[in-house]
C-alpha cells in the first residue's frame, strides 16, 4: 500500500514512521528546511512506546504537490487546522495524487476539519482519526510520545466502511502505539473535544501542565463551566459522546483523564512558545460558533478564545 503524509509535525512524523515500519511505500510532503533534514537524517520516534528510526532511503520527501506521484491509498492530513483550506484546494487541483479509491484521513484536533475536504471529495473518501496520545517534536523529523490514555481510533463520520481503515490501524498498532478502528467516531471525537476545549487553551493561557490546572479550585471552577457549556452546545446541536451529561464526564475527567496526562503541555501552548498561530478556531472557537448557531450562551469559551487570540497578537506578531 502507498501512504502520503502531509505535515511533518510530531503526529505526521509518527504516522510516517508507522507506515514505513509496516512496509508501506511512504512519502512526506514538507516544507523545504524540514524536507532537507529528513532527506539527510530520516525520521526518529522516541518516548514511552520505544524507539524507532527510519533511515532516509526508506522514505520519499516532496516539497511541492506537482512533484508528488499519483495513486496513494492513504493521504494522512497532519498539518495544523489553519492550513486545511489550502491543502484541500491543492489536493483537488492534483486529484491524481489520491485517485478514485484513495482515502483522506484527518489526524487533527477539533471538530469540522473534514468540511474543506468535503467541498471537493465525496464523503466516502474522507475519514478521521481520534488521537489523544501526547506528542512533542524535539527537532525536525524527531518526535517523542510523552503520554497516552487511550488507543488512536480511525473511522468515518459519514457511514463509510471502517474496514478501509484496518491496514492503517494495524500499522500504527504494530509500531507500538495502540490503534484500532471504531464505528463510534463521532462520540470519540466529541470526547476529545471535551478534553481539549477544557484543558488545551486554558493550559496555554496559564502556562501550566494539565495536572497543574487541577491543583486550584479556582481553575477547576473554570474547567467545570467549560465542560457544562460544551455539553449544552452538543445537546442543542444533536451531537453524541460517551457520557450522558456534564456531571458524568467530570467524574472521569478528574479521576482518570487528567491524572493519565498530568505532565502534558498543550499543543496550543507549544504553538505560542514557537510564535505560531494556534488552532483555537477549531477548538474553543468551534464551541463558540455552534453556540451562536443554536442559541446557547458560551461565555467561558468566549473568554478563552479572546484571551488566546490576544496572546497570539502579542506573541505571534499577527494582530
Amino acid at each position: 500500500m502507498k501512504m502520503l503524509v502531509i505535515g511533518t509535525g510530531a503526529v505526521g512524523c509518527t504516522v510516517s514512521i508507522a507506515a514505513v515500519n509496516a512496509g508501506m511505500e511512504t512519502a512526506l510532503l514538507s516544507r523545504k528546511a524540514t524536507a532537507k533534514y529528513i532527506r539527510e537524517h530520516g525520521l526518529k520516534r522516541t518516548g514511552i512506546f520505544g524507539e524507532i528510526t527510519v533511515t532516509p532511503d526508506r522514505i520519499a520527501v516532496h516539497e511541492d504537490y506537482d512533484c508528488v506521484p499519483r495513486g496513494y491509498d492513504y493521504i494522512a492530513i497532519a498539518v495544523k487546522t489553519t492550513a486545511n483550506e489550502s491543502v484541500a484546494r491543492e489536493l483537488a487541483a492534483h486529484r491524481g495524487i489520491l485517485g478514485q479509491t484513495g482515502r483522506i484521513v484527518i489526524f487533527q484536533n477539533g471538530w469540522g476539519n473534514d468540511e474543506p475536504y468535503l467541498a471537493y471529495f465525496p464523503a466516502s473518501q474522507i475519514f478521521n482519526a481520534r488521537v489523544i496520545t501526547g506528542f512533542a517534536r524535539s527537532a525536525s523529523g524527531v518526535t517523542c510520545v510523552t503520554v497516552h490514555t487511550a488507543p488512536i481510533l480511525l473511522g468515518s463520520l459519514h457511514g463509510a466502511p471502517i474496514k478501509e481503515m484496518e491496514p492503517l490501524a494495524r500499522a500504527i498498532a504494530d509500531s507500538g502505539i495502540p490503534s484500532e478502528t471504531s464505528e463510534e467516531l463521532e462520540q470519540a471525537l466529541w470526547a476529545k473535544m471535551l478534553y481539549n476545549t477544557t484543558l488545551n487553551s486554558l493550559g496555554a493561557i496559564l502556562n501550566m501542565s494539565y495536572g497543574q490546572l487541577t491543583e486550584s479550585n479556582h481553575f477547576i471552577g473554570i474547567m467545570d463551566k467549560l465542560i457544562e457549556e460544551t455539553f449544552a452546545v452538543m445537546d442543542a446541536a444533536g451531537y453524541k459522546t460517551f457520557w450522558k451529561n456534564a456531571e458524568a464526564y467530570k467524574d472521569v475527567f478528574y479521576r482518570k483523564l487528567v491524572p493519565d496526562t498530568y505532565a502534558h503541555r498543550s499543543s496550543t501552548l507549544q504553538d505560542i512558545e514557537k510564535r505560531r498561530k494556534t488552532e483555537i478556531s477549531t477548538l474553543n472557537g468551534c464551541i463558540l460558533r455552534l453556540g451562536k448557531k443554536y442559541g446557547v450562551p458560551t461565555p467561558t469559551h468566549d473568554m478563552i478564545v479572546e484571551m488566546v487570540r490576544g496572546i497570539e497578537d502579542i506573541r505571534c506578531g499577527e494582530p
